[in-house]
């Protein structure tokens, strides 16, 4: 075996990737213990964990944060979100494995749990420091850049012992009826918005098909929160077109009609 391993987890990159991908909710469906065991069981197979850093806002998951800080070696790392509500942890967590390269040079061995392209840098400058990057991360969203630059891949789904699919052949007697019923009017919405629209702009829909009084939120912000948990989701997908007169791209939204939700409620229109 080789020497310390130390840990980084982009925690929505994986959390996100196993709902998408196998409509698997962390804390509920698998929970943090196992989660973290198979991590450290990982870091165990490669050398010997030094510590794990998990980054996330966990304003947002207070729960997982402190189920994360339980269990010894763990640490849960916050990273707010921008006023914007887009995720930062990409910028911190490459930072914080900067970190490790000046302060700790011991440290060979970088398990990183996530599978973003915006990695593939400070993968890049570690190699030249000769550190070698094993990547975990769920297999289907796993850039394909950052698998040719790391020393070995482990998909997280196999780790956990999930059963490999894809997203289409997932079995709809498996969603969470709680989670149909929340998403069902908006996915109503915009189909009827596909119906009568050439594209649906995002902004658009936002300001014109989600009234309020709908549950859709009060503001613009809260409605465009929705809409991008519902990307997040994989049950509605962005897009892009060119304005007619500027041609400057113009984002637009659609349906993902083959997620098994999305079916499912097209299925009862």
């Amino acid at each position: 075996m080789a020497g310390e391993v130390e840990v980084f987890m982009d925690y929505e990159n994986i959390r996100v990737g196993l709902w998408r991908h196998f409509q698997m909710r962390l804390g509920t469906d698998i929970q943090i213990i196992t989660f973290l065991e198979s991590i450290r069981k990982l870091a165990g197979e490669i050398g010997t964990l030094y510590e794990a850093h998990i980054f996330g806002d966990w304003t947002l998951r207070g729960e997982d944060a402190r189920e994360i800080e339980a269990a010894p070696q763990f640490r849960a790392q916050l990273v707010l979100r921008a006023a914007s509500k887009k995720d930062r942890t990409d910028t911190a967590l490459n930072f914080a494995i900067d970190d490790v390269f000046r302060e700790r040079p011991n440290i060979e061995n970088i398990l990183l749990c996530a599978g973003d392209s915006d990695y593939c840098e400070v993968v890049r400058r570690g190699s030249r420091l000769n550190k070698s990057f094993y990547i975990c991360a769920v297999g289907a969203q796993t850039a394909p850049e950052l698998l040719s630059l790391s020393k070995a891949f482990y998909p997280i789904e196999q780790r956990l012992g999930l059963k490999a699919k894809e997203q289409q052949e997932l079995d709809i007697a498996r969603l969470d009826a709680s989670e149909l019923s929340k998403w069902t009017p908006l996915l109503k919405q915009l189909e009827r918005a596909e119906l009568r629209l050439q594209d649906v702009v995002r902004s658009h829909f936002i300001n014109s098909w989600m009234s309020p009084g709908l549950g859709y939120g009060r503001d613009f912000d809260e409605k465009a929160l929705l809409i991008d948990s519902a990307v997040e989701l994989g049950i509605v997908l962005n897009d892009h077109v060119p304005h007619p007169e500027t041609a400057r791209p113009v984002r637009t939204i659609r349906l993902n009609r083959e997620h098994p939700m999305v079916k499912v409620v097209l299925a009862r229109s």
